[in-house]
């Protein structure tokens, strides 16, 4: 990344427990800041505390619901008229509902905001990530991923059964899986992949009724949202990481995701319903 420019990163959810501290430490390091969110008035109240606390911030509000492809069409193309380079993304949105739910497309919700959502972001983005010359795409994954014992690319889209979790699970799973994929011909323009999970942090999210009830006993013991963002600052900043793409970091380290993940058949099928549900070129 080059000295002589500001640095851009664009976060999804910004104004969410682990994108309010992740923005401050994105402030605090000189960052303009590209603040994609679905609702207005939270994305502007967001933006009044970080001016308050970080005078003369630069910082641009772009409102969009990831669920709708218009929208985030509509929403990348904001981004990239206003910032001709982007050297950090972070895909922080994420959803979980206890319930079946489809998006605008007819696609199952999970797996649309939590797969569907950031492949195609980091597509229609690409040529700002280029120019950068150095860009990182950090994908806020989740060890649940681990707790899909499968993942059938073909069955995400339209399931016709709900088990709560599961949906979760397996779209956190099926994103791992793609941008593993992705990661070497986004090299190839000098663009890094990662995904990391921030741990278990006292989010509204560990707060869902979509959760596990057993999973609730364990939320006293969750960390502050700010400990999972410093571990998703450092997947894009640390040196231990410098040069490394298609990685899974797990407890600020680098892990082997489950090795459904790494399915080369898989990834491949997946890949291909990808592009043809959200339109994208290989």
């Amino acid at each position: 990344m080059s000295n002589d420019k500001p640095k851009t990163a664009v976060i999804t959810a910004s104004y969410s427990g682990l994108g309010t501290e992740l923005c401050k430490l994105l402030a605090q390091d000189g960052y303009h800041l590209v603040l994609m969110n679905r609702d207005r008035l939270r994305t502007e109240l967001q933006l009044h505390d970080l001016r308050q606390s970080f005078p003369g911030l630069a910082a641009v509000p772009i409102i969009a619901d990831l669920s709708n492809h218009d929208a985030v069409r509509e929403a990348a193309m904001k981004i990239a008229e206003q910032h001709p380079h982007i050297d950090r993304l972070f895909h922080n949105a994420g959803i979980l509902q206890n319930r079946l739910a489809f998006s605008p497309q007819g696609n199952e919700i999970h797996f649309e905001v939590n797969t569907v959502a950031p492949v195609l972001l980091t597509h229609l983005l690409k040529p700002q990530l280029a120019a950068s010359g150095g860009a990182i795409v950090t994908v806020v994954g989740s060890s649940a991923m681990r707790m899909a014992r499968q993942l059938h690319p073909g069955k995400l889209r339209k399931p016709t059964t709900f088990k709560k979790f599961t949906p979760y699970a397996q779209s956190k799973l099926a994103a791992a899986a793609a941008f593993i994929a992705l990661s070497e011909p986004f090299a190839r323009d000098h663009i890094l992949l990662c995904i990391v999970d921030p741990g278990p942090n006292k989010t509204a999210m560990s707060e869902s009724s979509g959760l596990p009830g057993w999973f609730k006993l364990f939320r006293p013991f969750f960390s502050s949202p700010a400990v999972g963002a410093k571990r998703i600052y450092e997947a894009a900043h640390d040196a231990a990481f410098d040069g490394q793409t298609g990685i899974y970091i797990e407890k600020g380290k680098v892990a082997r995701p489950p090795h459904i993940a790494l399915n080369g058949k898989l990834q491949n099928e997946l890949l291909l319903q990808l592009r043809e549900i959200a339109h994208i070129s290989a």
